[in-house]
């Protein structure tokens, strides 16, 4: 789509006076020929309109193998798109622009109409495999040239490197170059489960656009590339990196941090103070230090350390189901919402089984955790996953017993 001209230098046959003040006519099956060369092979090409009536450049035969030569009408007209787009934005657009070096070769650059930002749009729609892809954006990268790959299949490293997946215009389908992947938004929803999660629920979602639109934003600063922590699974793939409004990274991150205070209001984990175990007997002193090395209870400044005879009065055998049967099944809601926040998958409380005294819950077909479980039921050298478990308790007393109990380590949740 580009060609050169001994004299004017640069032809682009996208632009209306082919970027040198001339008309296509001038160029355009005229006696004698025009002398026009490939940028990339030095080759002489000659002015051609397709069917569609796109204007370009073709070799003349015998031309060397050229990486200019084999590019598709759908390539054509995707770099048309980006360069047009680029030119509405406000930007000067130039097709197939190299570096100075030859490291690399933009198929459109885009730069600031004060000249100071450059942005290369790449239209890969010709297989490439993943290093290559990341080489070519390090060198850009390395001359201060941001870039976007663009490509029309769903190759398998889109995501990894700052890029979309358009689709073309199909009659009755769609009208003009749509981005369907690689543009997308934070959207918040309200909890409908039985006890609502704190602050709803939070997801990234794929938006189409048209690409033109697209590209005016990215050049705007309206969207810009935001990368994920860990890959986020968008339309059946993973992502590392989408383009999307700065709005958006900044509610994303309140929403995170929101889940995250919530999750340790909820969470019963800490250390004890305790000053002195002067006058405390021996059971009481190893229920108080059980107590520490577990780390159940939150951090109470001036807390007071239990009397040997309180100690011994909250270890009296206690049935967990002791109380209203009423509340059972908001406990087992909440459960199972307190799961879905940790894991983000679905918890399921098996209602009708018990296990030490207490009721499972359970992830797909293994046990997660137990709601309420009697501390001296807990089996804890023959029960295999014994020590991963959550366990879930209702009440400070029911959180102590437990806690005296329990080897290092294990998590034990005091539900609202």
């Amino acid at each position: 789509m580009t060609a050169i001209h001994p004299r004017r230098g640069r032809i682009d046959a996208t632009a209306a006076d082919l970027g040198c003040d001339w008309a296509w006519a001038a160029i355009h099956r005229v006696r004698p020929r025009v002398p026009l060369a490939c940028p990339e092979c030095r080759h002489g090409v000659r002015a051609k309109v397709s069917h569609l009536g796109l204007r370009f450049f073709a070799h003349d035969p015998g031309a060397p193998t050229c990486g200019l030569a084999g590019e598709s009408m759908e390539h054509r007209l995707l770099k048309l798109e980006l360069v047009t787009a680029a030119r509405g934005a406000g930007w000067h657009a130039a097709l197939e622009v190299p570096a100075a070096d030859g490291r690399w070769r933009a198929d459109v650059m885009a730069t600031s109409p004060d000249g100071a930002l450059r942005m290369a749009w790449e239209a890969q729609l010709s297989s490439i495999t993943e290093d290559e892809v990341r080489q070519r954006t390090d060198r850009y990268a390395r001359d201060g040239v941001r870039v976007c790959w663009v490509v029309t299949q769903p190759r398998r490293w889109r995501g990894r490197v700052p890029s979309v997946l358009a689709k073309p215009p199909i009659e009755g389908q769609r009208t003009v170059w749509e981005v369907v992947e690689g543009l997308v938004r934070f959207a918040t929803e309200p909890c409908h489960h039985r006890v609502p999660c704190f602050g709803g629920h939070g997801q990234w979602q794929n938006v189409k656009a048209p690409l033109r639109d697209l590209v005016a934003w990215v050049l705007d600063r309206q969207v810009v590339p935001h990368h994920f922590g860990s890959p986020e699974l968008l339309s059946e793939h993973q992502w590392e990196q989408v383009w999307t409004a700065p709005q958006y990274v900044s509610l994303a991150a309140d929403f995170a941090k929101a889940k995250r205070r919530a999750r340790r209001k909820r969470a019963a984990v800490g250390t004890v103070r305790v000053t002195s175990l002067d006058g405390l007997g021996p059971d009481a002193i190893a229920r108080e230090v059980a107590l520490r090395m577990t780390g159940v209870l939150p951090p109470q400044r001036g807390r007071r350390v239990h009397t040997g005879a309180q100690l011994h009065a909250a270890a009296e055998p206690q049935s967990p189901g002791a109380g209203d049967s009423a509340g059972l099944p908001r406990v087992h809601a909440e459960a199972e919402t307190w799961v879905l926040e940790e894991t983000g998958e679905q918890a399921t409380v098996r209602a009708d089984q018990h296990l030490a005294g207490g009721t499972p819950v359970y992830l797909g077909d293994s046990v997660y955790g137990v709601i309420r479980p009697d501390p001296d039921q807990m089996d804890w050298h023959r029960w295999p996953g014994r020590k991963t478990w959550v366990l879930f308790v209702t009440s400070r007393d029911e959180l102590e017993r437990i806690a005296a109990a329990a080897p290092n380590g294990v998590r034990i949740i005091e539900l609202e």
